[in-house]
This record gives structure tokens, sequence and C-alpha cells, in this order.
């Protein structure tokens, strides 16, 4: 009789590793637009508070993660990489040479850097996806 206790599969993490099933496409997919549209609320109501000027990046962010979620295109999250490696450059900046005439702008280069992380598991996830179908 084998007394060996079965180990259920490991869980795999949207955030690394490779996309090797349509149903992890989709998980990433999805975490992904759901991230972007944290951002969104975030500059929103940053922007809000500081300044109407967040809104624009809110306002695409909302847009592309909403695309990208509900038709799963490429074309999105293309899009969403380069306008998260727009912020990026600009936290970038921002950090480096600090303008108070410049007015609200983004500081927090650890978000901008899951934002960017985020956008390229989406294209990763995107172009995979037309592969599995």
């Amino acid at each position: 009789m084998d007394n060996t206790i079965p180990v259920p599969p490991k869980k795999k993490n949207a955030w690394y590793g490779k996309i090797e099933t349509k149903e992890e496409a989709l998980k990433v997919i999805k975490d992904s637009s759901y991230g972007f549209f944290f951002v969104a609320v975030l500059q929103a109501v940053i922007g809000f508070a500081l300044g109407m000027n967040l809104w624009l990046d809110a306002i695409l962010y909302l847009i592309f993660g909403a695309i990208l979620l509900k038709f799963k295109s490429r074309v999105a999250a293309i899009l969403l990489l380069l306008l998260t490696s727009g912020a990026l450059i600009m936290t970038f900046i921002n950090k480096i040479n600090p303008d108070p005439s410049s007015g609200t702008g983004g500081t927090n280069l650890f978000l901008a850097v899951i934002m960017i992380w985020a956008s390229v598991r989406a294209i990763q996830a995107t172009f995979g996806l037309r592969k599995f179908q």
C-alpha cells in the first residue's frame, strides 16, 4: 500500500514565470487590467486633491485597461506599455530634479516600475493568448 500523500499542483503566480496555458494568459490579462484600474482610481483621487492634470493619465489607464480586459487587445497592451514608460521617465525626472513650478508629478518609482512590469506581462499574455487559440 502506498502511503504517500498527493501533493497539489503548485499555484502559479501571474506576475512572473512563463505563461503556458490559455487560462494563465487570461488571468494575467485580468490581473493587469485590475492593476491599471487601481492606478486610474488612485490618480483620479490624487488629481482631484492636487490638480486636474493627473486626470488625463487616469482616463487613459482606465480606457486602455478596459479595452485590455474586454477584448484581450495586443494594441491596448502596447499602448499601456508606452503610457507607463512615459510615466516612469517623468517619475525619474521628478525624482532627480524636483521642480515645484512644474506642478504635481509622480514621485513613486516603485509604483511606476510595477506598472511597467504589469504592462510587459499584459503584452506577453495577449500575444501568448493568440498562440493558445
